[in-house]
């Protein structure tokens, strides 16, 4: 009887030791098949965030680029500021060649009808007609002195025959108004005056062209 009893408990005890290294063998395995499986899913996650960070850098490059379409766009807005850049250089270049080319009256005078001792003035106006710029020409004195002396010519004097510097005045009033119209067809000499001075009331006139006779 004792014996079949600790044959029984020895069985149980058995039973029992099996069942708690099965248990663990369970918890082992149950623990392994855990850590493959995280370490699948760190993989898979690696993974996953790998593809985003290439395809977010992707995009980025991509912006960045300009298109070939960008580029023609940019190329042809160049173009065309270099085109109105250059029109407006030779459009100055045009415009100060033209005022340096500028016929002047006063400077024509002094260089050929130049008279000693006196200078020029001039008074313009447009001639609305003819389309020419009318000149009344004035011939002054350098100084207060010569004026007084040609003044003195004119009032006592022969001013045509007896002093050479009234002569002279008379002779170029009439040269001018025949030459200037020719060397440009834009003037007109309406008259030639000799004034002592600037507000010279009665100034001593040498000529004058009102008809226009010098318009061919």
């Amino acid at each position: 009887m004792k014996k079949l009893l600790f044959t029984i408990i020895s069985a149980g005890v058995l039973l029992g030791a099996c069942s708690n290294t099965q248990g663990e063998e369970e918890k082992q395995k149950n623990a392994s098949s855990t850590e493959e499986e995280q370490v699948k899913e760190d993989k898979t996650f690696s993974s996953s965030s790998t593809d985003s960070n290439e395809q977010e850098e992707e995009l980025e490059d991509s912006s960045t680029e300009p298109s070939s379409e960008d580029a023609d766009s940019n190329n042809d807005l160049a173009s065309e500021e270099d085109d109105s850049t250059q029109k407006e250089d030779i459009a100055e270049t045009q415009a100060v060649e033209n005022q340096s080319n500028e016929f002047s009256v006063e400077n024509y005078l002094n260089e050929h009808y130049a008279i000693e001792r006196t200078h020029y003035s001039l008074d313009t106006w447009e001639n609305e007609e003819t389309g020419r710029t009318e000149y009344v020409v004035g011939i002054l004195p350098d100084t207060e002195e010569f004026g007084q002396e040609i003044d003195t010519v004119f009032k006592e004097g022969n001013p045509y025959m007896d002093d050479d510097r009234t002569k002279k005045m008379f002779e170029v009033a009439e040269e001018l108004l025949v030459d200037l119209p020719k060397v440009n067809d834009k003037v007109h000499i309406e008259s030639v005056y000799w004034s002592a001075s600037e507000n010279e009331e009665f100034p001593v006139v040498l000529i004058q062209d009102r008809a226009q006779s010098t318009i061919e």
